[in-house]
């Protein structure tokens, strides 16, 4: 086949669904039968001791979730037969203050489980795990790590303080250069599969794990109903649009937004001028952004304004 020839040829229709989007996570981590794999080998990796029996899903509502746009972050939250609590995320895009939300998060789940004694300290602090599934690189140096594991550490002795909050960044594109060898432990089989899914035609290390068979079917396009389609497709046309109206909304208000910072800018005079004038611009940014329904930390993230700065336009 020539090069035009592969050029005009039509493009192959995707076999399985997008596991890095809310419906084709939830399709999937809302199955047990695919989750508690997927956290007994996240895990066994990491040479953590007992075994997940059995799950139970809880509502992730409580955990001070007031996000506007569930298409870029959605999440799932359960319970373990020894009542240890596990988060699971994927988050699309990156944001300023991601390991604050991070933290939180976690913080808050060891805080709810608290029972107020009548006089002493009664609490019985259940394990919280998380594992935050990121579909961008972490601004972080990470030393070509794909997956950063952190948790309380004990600095003066160098040993770990407690067990009690651990958790996972994953780096998933990273694991889109990975080849298929490279592959050396069943959590990168997982992760490479979420990272991949969406190009791939067949399903791989279905021999040497059985659990990947299932994910096969349940993953396959074919297999859903006309419903679940058309819910598919609106959502992936709806997310390809957020991304495609978010950029544009960025770039149209810098080039305006600095337009007017500069027109400022000279009519004040040279230094002083030029930095009212980049803040103004900053500002007329901020205003367009924030009448287009855009959070305020999504436009701190983009302007660098502070957040009390943007809250009071």
């Amino acid at each position: 086949m020539t090069e035009e020839e592969k050029h005009n040829k039509d493009p192959q229709p995707a076999v399985f669904i997008d596991l890095t989007t809310d419906f084709g996570f939830k399709r999937i981590f809302e199955r047990k039968e695919f989750m508690i794999p997927f956290l007994n080998d996240l895990l066994k990796t990491y040479n953590k001791e007992g075994v997940i029996k059995d799950i139970k899903y809880l509502n992730t509502e409580n955990i001070g979730d007031v996000r506007k746009d569930k298409r870029i972050v959605f999440d799932l939250k359960c319970e373990t037969q020894d009542g240890d609590i596990i988060l699971v995320e994927m988050q699309k895009r990156d944001q300023e203050y991601f390991d604050d939300r991070v933290i939180y998060y976690m913080n808050r789940n060891v805080a709810m489980q608290g029972e107020i004694g009548d006089d002493l300290w009664k609490f019985g602090i259940k394990k919280v795990y998380g594992v935050f599934l990121m579909d961008f690189n972490e601004k972080n140096p990470l030393n070509n790590k794909s997956v950063r594991h952190c948790g309380l550490y004990d600095y003066t002795n160098q040993c770990t303080y407690s067990d009690k909050q651990e958790f996972w960044l994953v780096n998933l594109p990273q694991y889109r250069h990975y080849k298929k060898e490279d592959c050396q432990t069943n959590l990168d089989k997982w992760l490479y599969i979420i990272s991949n899914i969406k190009n791939m035609e067949t399903m791989p290390f279905t021999m040497e794990m059985p659990v990947f068979k299932g994910l096969k079917t349940a993953a396959e396009i074919a297999n859903m109903t006309r419903n679940e389609r058309e819910s598919y497709i609106l959502e992936y046309d709806a997310y390809r649009t957020d991304l495609a109206a978010w950029d544009y909304a960025i770039k149209e208000g810098r080039a305006k937004g600095l337009q007017e910072g500069r027109e400022e800018g000279r009519a004040k005079g040279r230094e002083e001028g030029r930095a009212e004038g980049e803040h103004n611009a900053l500002l007329a940014t901020a205003r367009r952004m924030k009448s287009k329904g855009y959070s305020v930390d999504i436009i701190a993230d983009v302007t660098k304004l502070p957040p009390s700065e943007i809250e009071s336009l």
